[in-house]
């Protein structure tokens, strides 16, 4: 998107926010600011850490203000704007299903009788049945879910509906039966084509079962086989493929199809080059064990087998290849048509895969020989060796290989050539900023665990470390520690945050895995769930940017969340069997029902637009909903930490 013309003469005022700290230093980054108040309290004899809502503890911090969370009635900040759209009614036995990007929702439901997907709240046509499609699914979205296509039962036809329009009907089914096997749909990497696979048989005069292919409506011809997708082999930009087609009467020779028509030469394997352009294949050489390589039908090589791997981007491609004897064995790599030097394995040795760099520039082979001795060829060069080898990624700026290792009883973090070991048991994957080449994590030296950081280890005054994280602008890091007692407190850049323990809120149901803090988009922000002493005891709340703001006892809280303009942060107050409360900014903004038995059990049921509204799924007692917020600007992190929000020329 250009914004040129915020750059002419004319004045733009807009609405920002600024967070004022009373701070000495006005340039003093947020950071600083978290890092300088933990390290003063920490100096502050006396301090008592939260143990457990309902015990009284001498408050450590007077709150930024009383409990938020009352579920009493609310008016949410002027300005802000709240719109439903129905989806579809609720309906017992109902299954509705969300695309990964725009909330839309389709939902099998019935009409009568009869069986209906409703898609953002518009019908579509009665069938008798909605075919599944994997058990599980009977909808499928497009990769940029834009598009929906769901296969339908209609007396012995079965009828392929993509947006809402009919695209094929046919009575072509395996032993009469319209069922599962009937249209396995799909969408190209594009979102532009539409196609599915369908299993049918036919006797004239012996019964004969068979797949058919479909590629926008448009049939190929039968091909004996097993029902697979992964024997199509689509073009990265989603406009061509390819598949080795049989004759079901295996009365004429095999043949490999490209875009619907037979190639010119025989071969399969296919698999295209990164341009979309261009065709690597395979075949057996008569008379012999090998298999020759050929690349748009013109032989390259011969050896016993060839696995073709390719950069996520640029032309660079290496080829492992199995050569020797059928007795003796070996395997080596060939990149870019030559062969690296050094590269073949020990008889009955093997590659296992190919790691490539960001920039394509860079490989690394992980090998084997028979004596289970591991290692990798970086470049052409080989490593030492290994029993094991594991978590092989280069950095972001594709300068520095990062991996685990295990050897003599130790384990091991390998960045470039330096490895940082740690003397028992295992160490923890190690985590890799999202920019640059910072590397960080944990390991275990003589029992007491230990900071691994750009290269350099620290000792660390916990007993475990957890939740490891950088920033997404790579500048910082930040880690949960585990004291001397059971609660974890977060640590940022090596400093502990005092105010800072964590309460058994449930950050996001969704994502369990996920590190039980967030971090905003622009890197300015920390916040968690966490526990805090009040003048009315141990309540919960948030902690934000190195203060505690109090929540309250009643009921749980979950998805806490930062806008992506890092202006706003979001979180659910659950009442039991009350209505779920959003707050933005510890304000409220609006009452819902989630739309399953658990929030956010359901992928994808909550989404930023590019535009900064936000969307989620709710239901009440007759319909499944859209819930779409635009913010007012009377809110923002900056007024939730007692800032304030003005107008500003651009």
């Amino acid at each position: 998107m250009h914004h040129s013309g915020l750059r002419d003469r004319g004045l733009l005022f807009l609405v920002l926010t600024i967070t004022m700290f009373p701070q000495p230093d006005s340039a003093q980054s947020v950071w600083q600011k978290m890092k300088d108040a933990a390290k003063k309290a920490s100096q502050q004899p006396g301090q008592q850490q939260p143990q457990s809502p309902g015990k009284k503890q001498p408050a450590t911090d007077a709150p930024m203000s009383s409990a938020v969370n009352d579920s009493g009635p609310f008016r949410p900040p002027a300005g802000t704007k709240v719109e439903e759209a129905i989806l579809a009614p609720v309906q017992e036995g109902a299954r509705f299903e969300v695309s990964s990007r725009g909330i839309h929702v389709a939902t099998v439901a019935t009409e009568g009788s009869r069986a209906v997907v409703y898609y953002d709240g518009t019908e579509g046509p009665m069938f008798d049945q909605i075919i599944p499609q994997d058990g599980n699914h009977s909808v499928v979205f497009s990769p940029d879910s834009s598009r929906y296509a769901y296969c339908a039962r209609s007396g012995n036809q079965y009828v392929v509906m993509v947006d809402g329009k009919e695209l094929v009907r046919s009575s072509e089914t395996q032993s009469g039966l319209v069922n599962e096997s009937s249209c396995l749909l799909g969408f190209t990497s594009n979102s532009r084509h539409v196609f599915f696979f369908s299993l049918a048989s036919v006797s004239n005069p012996s019964t004969v079962t068979f797949r058919r292919f479909v590629f926008d409506g448009k049939s190929d011809p039968p091909n004996n086989g097993d029902w697979d997708t992964r024997e199509v082999a689509f073009s990265p930009d989603g406009d061509h493929y390819a598949y080795v087609w049989n004759d079901p009467r295996r009365q004429k020779p095999w043949l490999l199809v490209i875009d619907g028509k037979p190639a010119p030469y025989q071969a399969g394997a296919p698999v295209w080059t990164n341009d979309s352009k261009h065709l690597y294949t395979q075949r057996h050489v008569p008379s012999s064990n090998e298999t020759e390589l050929l690349f748009d039908g013109k032989p390259l090589a011969r050896a016993f087998d060839f696995k073709i791997h390719k950069a996520p981007v640029g032309d660079m491609v290496v080829m492992a290849i199995t050569g020797g004897s059928n007795f003796h064995p070996f395997s080596f790599l060939v990149v870019n048509g030559k062969k690296v030097p050094g590269s073949e394995t020990v008889e009955r040795g093997m590659i296992h895969d190919v790691f490539f760099s960001p920039d394509g520039k860079h490989y690394a082979a992980h090998c084997e020989d028979i004596s289970s001795h591991h290692y990798l060829i970086v470049d052409g060069k080989r490593s030492q060796e290994y029993s094991s080898i594991d978590k092989v990624a280069f950095t972001p700026d594709s300068s520095t290989l990062v991996y685990m290792s295990f050897a003599n009883s130790r384990s091991f973090i390998v960045v470039g050539q330096r490895e940082f070991g740690s003397s028992i048991g295992s160490v923890l994957p190690p985590v890799i900023s999202p920019v640059g080449n910072r590397v960080a994590g944990f390991l275990n030296i003589n029992g007491r665990m230990n900071f691994l950081l750009d290269g350099k280890i620290t000792p660390l005054d916990g007993r475990s470390g957890a939740d490891l994280t950088f920033t997404p602008d790579g500048a910082h890091y930040a880690y949960l520690l585990n004291g001397s007692g059971l609660d974890l407190h977060l640590t940022i850049d090596g400093v502990v945050q005092q105010q800072s323990t964590l309460s058994n809120d449930i950050l996001d149901s969704a994502h369990p895995q996920a590190p039980k803090y967030i971090v905003s988009p622009d890197s300015k922000h920390f916040a968690h769930f966490a526990l805090g002493n009040t003048a009315a005891g141990v309540v919960r709340g948030v902690f934000l940017d190195g203060k505690f703001l109090p929540l309250g006892t009643d009921g749980a809280n979950t998805k806490l969340v930062f806008s992506p303009d890092s202006n706003h942060i979001f979180w659910i107050h659950m009442y039991g069997d009350r209505p779920h409360r959003l707050f933005v900014d510890g304000k409220p903004l609006v009452d819902f029902f989630g739309a399953s038995n658990q929030i956010g059990s359901i992928p994808n049921w909550w989404e930023f637009s590019d535009d900064g509204k936000l969307s989620f799924l709710a239901q009440d007692d007759t319909s499944l909903k859209r819930i779409t917020i635009t913010l007012s600007s009377e809110t923002s992190l900056a007024t939730m930490l007692g800032g304030k929000t003005v107008a500003k020329n651009q």
